[in-house]
């Protein structure tokens, strides 16, 4: 798709402070430490670039999906982990609140989220829910004008940095599982809850935790939607989670494909460089091929969604294809680059890492699949 003058002076300047404030290194050495670079996000948010999706009245700038695909994706060429970090906020929280929210909850959390004063996470896997994402068992239970919160939840990445969670509980128990479900604000400092960190191979710096419930209240003020009717919510954030991954994953795919075109072209044996081996470069034409595709379905739904069509098969379909592209692209970057490629100064290794939650999180392949065959009539009794 064409951008508009507005859109590409934003992604210059999300790549110009990417680039000073996120140079080569940056994300290997908070990758290594295993937290996330709090005071960047900061700079980040004081820059106005939080706020992109946020309406004026807010505090934000006023932009739609497009503006904050093309901040995703230029801050997941650097860093992936810091692109996941920024859409916590800016996708399930400030999308939530602006769709579910109530004027209160909008004026009182928006403004936050736009200036880096408040940093969300979203929680709905359970022990027992991952991809049957409806079987929940962190309860809530009323009392008076306020709930009780209780359970477990795992897979809550960022929490341990987070001001608040949007958080999935089951309030009542319905024949459907995905009737009951209830979503709420929650305060991470609310006495009661205890985060234990939980140690990845990828995605470190943001990083992931288990996070327990016990005795937990919360003003049933923080409701978020409309109580009971919370799989509406979770339908459309994981409709917006699994277009996020698309321009996520599109940042690191250019970045491995220019990495790895660069060590062809430099690395030399058998008295040349390796790039003018055939094999190589059919390696690296394909990865080219793929990462073209990704280019054209991102920007493509993120136009369409832009003009309010509905994209959910499309974006599954998505989905599951970046991902997979993904994990190819890391791999032939890993082979490309050899032995210096599996060494923990390469960026490549770190990609590679990073790759492989793609098709696991937000929906596995697996689902996905399952999704797509759905929509298609695939499995349905004849009429």
């Amino acid at each position: 798709m064409e951008f508009t003058p507005e859109q590409e002076m934003l992604r210059e300047s999300v790549r110009a402070f990417a680039a000073k404030e996120m140079p080569d290194g940056f994300a290997r050495e908070w990758d290594i430490k295993g937290e996330p670079p709090l005071e960047t996000y900061q700079r980040f948010a004081d820059a106005g670039f939080m706020g992109v999706g946020i309406p004026e009245q807010y505090g934000g700038q006023g932009g739609g999906i497009v503006e904050v695909a093309i901040v995703l994706h230029e801050l997941s060429r650097a860093m992936m982990s810091f692109a996941i970090m920024v859409y916590r906020s800016a996708i399930h929280a400030s999308g939530g609140l602006q769709i579910y929210g109530t004027e209160e909850q909008r004026e009182r959390f928006l403004p936050g989220i736009a200036s880096g004063q408040y940093k969300f996470c979203f929680s709905l896997s359970e022990p027992d829910a991952g991809s049957d994402a409806f079987n929940l068992k962190c309860r809530a239970v009323r009392d008076g004008d306020q709930y009780v919160v209780n359970g477990t939840k795992m897979w809550n990445s960022f929490a341990r940095h987070a001001d608040y969670v949007l958080l999935a509980t089951r309030t009542s128990d319905e024949p459907k599982k995905q009737d009951g479900i209830t979503f709420f604000v929650v305060d991470l400092s609310s006495p009661g809850i205890e985060i234990t960190p939980v140690e990845t191979i990828g995605e470190r710096a943001s990083g992931t935790n288990m996070v327990a419930y016990t005795d937990v209240r919360v003003p049933a003020a923080n409701i978020l939607g409309t109580e009971g009717q919370g799989h509406r919510n979770l339908q459309a954030n994981l409709e917006r989670e699994r277009f996020s991954s698309l321009p996520i994953n599109l940042g690191p795919m250019e970045a491995i494909l220019e990495e790895a075109i660069e060590y062809a072209n430099t690395r030399e044996q058998f008295g040349q460089a390796i790039g003018r081996f055939q094999a190589i470069q059919h390696m690296l034409a394909d990865v080219a091929v793929d990462v073209n595709i990704a280019r054209t379905l991102t920007w493509d739904l993120a136009r369409r969604i832009a003009a309010g069509e509905q994209c959910a098969l499309e974006v599954s379909m998505a989905k599951l294809w970046i991902s997979e592209a993904m994990m190819r692209a890391s791999y032939t970057g890993m082979q490309v680059m050899g032995g210096y490629g599996y060494t923990l100064d390469s960026n490549m290794q770190l990609h590679w890492r990073n790759a492989r939650l793609g098709t696991i999180g937000a929906g596995s392949s697996e689902i996905q699949r399952n999704i797509i065959a759905r929509q298609i009539g695939v499995g349905r009794n004849p009429s």
